[in-house]
């Protein structure tokens, strides 16, 4: 393990409270009552699955227009995604991945948002490079984005592992012929796709360089 590529959200930072916040808020500005919204299940819903399905699930449930509901979040998301901070451990392992000679990129379907906080928290200088919504590529698992990555940046797929917290980060791996790593820090998902490896924090990657 040499080279490590990186989702963002959920993986790098800790944003699914903010995000989870940011989706009831949505639901409440569109008529729904608190009482009616289980924060928890939002929240499993974002992490077993994606976005784009908790917006169907929800707007089916309440009887939303689907495209207001992600408007809307979309909107109140963007400010309280600002308040994210790296999980534990994140610049440690960022950082020896960088002294061991390896490289660390980004792979997100975040805008430019996801590089304010990575300068906010002075960790962008530990990143080669970086795939962000605007360069457009298919979104994962589509391995658009990985393949370019690993031609731009020159990284060897057999030392390079793609880290996510998600099956869509196992697959796009898969699909662009590198190792990856599941993180789960709530020993939440169901362990599927097959993984290279699963942790539950981020320390458990640095005895592997």
């Amino acid at each position: 393990m040499t080279n490590l590529i990186w989702d963002f959200d959920g993986t790098l930072f800790d944003t699914y409270p903010y995000m989870v916040s940011a989706f009831t808020k949505a639901l409440q500005s569109l008529g729904i009552d608190e009482l009616e919204i289980d924060g928890d299940e939002i929240y499993r819903q974002m992490r077993e699955h994606s976005l784009n399905s908790t917006v169907t699930k929800f707007s089916a449930r309440f009887h939303l227009d689907r495209d207001r509901l992600l408007a809307s979040y979309r909107q109140i998301e963007h400010l309280e995604v600002q308040l994210a901070k790296p999980f534990a451990g994140a610049r440690q392992i960022l950082a020896a991945v960088q002294q061991d000679q390896g490289q660390n990129c980004l792979e997100t379907h975040r805008d430019q948002q996801a590089l304010s906080l990575l300068e906010r928290f002075k960790l962008k200088s530990l990143f080669t490079g970086i795939v962000t919504s605007q360069q457009g590529f298919a979104r994962k698992p589509d391995p658009a984005g990985l393949q370019f990555l690993l031609q731009s940046e020159h990284l060897d797929p057999t030392t390079t592992f793609m880290v996510g917290d998600r099956k869509l980060d196992v697959e796009a791996a898969q699909h662009a012929g590198i190792q990856s790593v599941l993180f789960d820090p709530d020993y939440l998902l169901e362990v599927t796709g097959n993984p290279t490896l699963t942790i539950h924090n981020l320390a458990e990657l640095q005895q592997l360089l």
